[in-house]
């Protein structure tokens, strides 16, 4: 592969685009062939990267000399493409969501074990530069216990709602819910920072009469293997834009606004006189400003363009995976937990009772 891995491309649409240029001038991978359901899609992708157009997705199983696969399609259309694709023996590349379940997940993970392919997913918030930033930290610096757990990503939805609504009645947004479909983003962070669920309660609101499966509002409450707690919240019912995590430990505190302020960390003092001062008889007043001044956070905000970023750190996973076999961080294991507590969050509110997560993270039967 001297010369870049060939790519097989199912999909022609803007987020496949957005991947090939993360890394287009590098010379890690080239596009060989590609197919989508709208011819036109395929022939201006083909003229602009290279590679044989595909008149049919078997033209483009049967294409010859593709060294890996690259699937980013209408949600809906995910799991139907892994399962063509899979058992071509080739490494792919899957943007999210998997599946809508963590059952039918789990089975395209069991087909991709069978047939001993790598399957990496396009879980991009893990990749964003803030977000790595934070995972390095709780990896690399002793927690003590876990307390909590927080996450929270709200949004004006009424665009997209008046918007698809009125204007693309079709399009895939007013068809999923946005829990498996958006949030999975933030679930599969979540996961990362705490590890893996045990139960989920949910409160659970829809009212507004529209063509439009979100909640209006959801708030879990998330019982974690290593027996701390969290919350997530989902809203489309605000007026205002916000994505978050705070994670509470005995050693530190930690805040990500992914959209204002950026990361946060707040360390417990080291030492006895550090927590409680060189005189711990002095005023109320001048030991809190004491303690506070020992707290003050470290903060990482910049200015770059995060989203760029993360596709090149998504692109050069797959570069690895495909050139030099390192497994993908973003695997299948991961999407089934991140699918099945996106599950569980919606079960939960709409059944009205907690919901179990087997060890795999699917939402145990009744």
């Amino acid at each position: 592969m001297s010369e870049g891995f060939r790519l097989g491309l199912l999909g022609c649409g803007n987020r496949t685009r957005a991947l090939l240029n993360a890394l287009r001038w590098d010379g890690f991978y080239r596009v060989e062939a590609a197919y989508d359901l709208n011819p036109e899609a395929v022939k201006s992708l083909t003229e602009f990267y290279g590679g044989t157009p595909c008149a049919t997705l078997t033209e483009l199983k049967e294409a010859k000399n593709v060294d890996a696969f690259l699937i980013s399609l209408s949600p809906l259309a995910h799991a139907d493409a892994l399962r063509e694709m899979i058992p071509l023996g080739k490494p792919v590349f899957v943007e999210k969501p998997v599946a809508f379940t963590g059952k039918e997940t789990r089975e395209l993970k069991d087909l991709a074990d069978r047939y001993h392919v790598p399957v990496q997913v396009g879980f991009m918030r893990r990749y964003l530069p803030l977000s790595l930033e934070m995972l390095s930290y709780i990896n690399n610096n002793p927690t003590g216990r876990i307390f909590s757990t927080d996450c929270e990503w709200v949004h004006h939805g009424a665009v997209a709602m008046h918007y698809n609504a009125y204007h693309r009645p079709d399009n895939f947004r007013t068809k999923v819910s946005q829990i498996p479909f958006h949030c999975c983003h933030m679930l599969d962070v979540m996961l990362l920072m705490n590890g893996p669920v045990k139960s989920v309660t949910s409160h659970y609101r829809k009212e507004i009469n529209l063509s439009y499966p979100s909640p209006d509002d959801v708030l879990s409450t998330l019982e974690f293997s290593n027996g701390s707690f969290g919350r997530f919240h989902y809203s489309s019912v605000v007026y205002y834009n916000n994505a978050n995590y705070r994670f509470n430990c005995e050693n530190y505190s930690i805040i990500l606004d992914l959209l204002e302020t950026g990361l946060k960390i707040y360390r417990k003092p080291r030492f006895r006189t550090s927590e409680v001062g060189p005189d711990p008889e002095h005023t109320d007043e001048k030991f809190e400003s004491f303690y506070e001044s020992m707290c003050k956070p470290k903060v990482i905000h910049d200015n770059i363009d995060h989203l760029l970023i993360a596709n090149e750190n998504i692109m050069y996973d797959f570069v690895k995976m495909v050139r030099d076999g390192v497994p993908p961080k973003a695997d299948l294991a991961a999407a089934v937990r991140v699918q099945g507590l996106a599950e569980a969050v919606e079960m939960s509110g709409k059944r009205k009772r907690t919901i179990l997560l087997d060890e795999d993270g699917v939402p145990l039967a009744e």
